[in-house]
């Protein structure tokens, strides 16, 4: 199973698509069972996110990046697993509460548009981090932007909800805020906020 350059622009844009034209967009992935395991293998396309936001990171903790990103491995490990988790913990935490849906036809379209829009999300915070991290911002103005794209990811979650379960299922909104609270976790978990 390989991950072809056009499959990755499809369902990157059928991920983005799922704001403007709704549950119309999920034909753009691929949402055979194939197409599922490869929205798994496409986590591979969040290193670059996470590059950003490890600079950010180190920056805030009082760690120079001219020395190196990885010279403090654990920090490096920390934002890798909190972006990878923050993906896993909405799929995971439905699982848990149903266990009955993971063999609907509905929950694998969800988790095949969740894990494409993560990526399309962990690349939208990648940029206020990476202005960061370049010295363009200071920490509040930094915090400001992320917070502005953090509503657009928001809306996206809201929008993959929305399209995978229906607009009836009134799903859509719970799922986006278990989303932000399972994003607080993950970041506290780690240890990648200071507060």
């Amino acid at each position: 199973m390989r991950l072809a350059a056009e499959d990755v622009t499809r369902s990157l844009r059928g991920s983005w698509h799922l704001m403007t034209r709704g549950s119309e967009a999920l034909q753009e992935l691929d949402l055979t069972r194939d197409g599922f395991w490869r929205s798994f293998l496409a986590f591979a396309l969040m290193l670059p996110a996470s590059i950003a936001v490890l600079a950010a990171v180190r920056l805030l903790a009082g760690l120079p990046n001219s020395a190196g990103l990885f010279t403090s491995p654990a920090l490096a490990m920390a934002v890798i697993g909190a972006e990878l988790l923050a993906v896993l913990a909405v799929p995971a935490l439905l699982i848990a509460l149903a266990p009955n849906l993971a063999h609907a036809p509905r929950f694998t379209s969800f988790v095949i548009a969740w894990n494409w829009a993560g990526i399309v999300s962990a690349s939208l915070m990648a940029v206020p981090a990476a202005v960061f991290a370049i010295g363009w911002s200071n920490p509040e103005l930094a915090a400001m932007q992320s917070l502005a794209f953090g509503v657009i990811v928001l809306r996206l979650r809201y929008c993959v909800a929305r399209a995978a379960f229906g607009a009836d299922s009134g799903i859509a909104i719970p799922i986006a805020m278990a989303s932000v609270m399972a994003d607080y976790a993950v970041v506290r978990l780690f240890g990648l906020l200071p507060l």
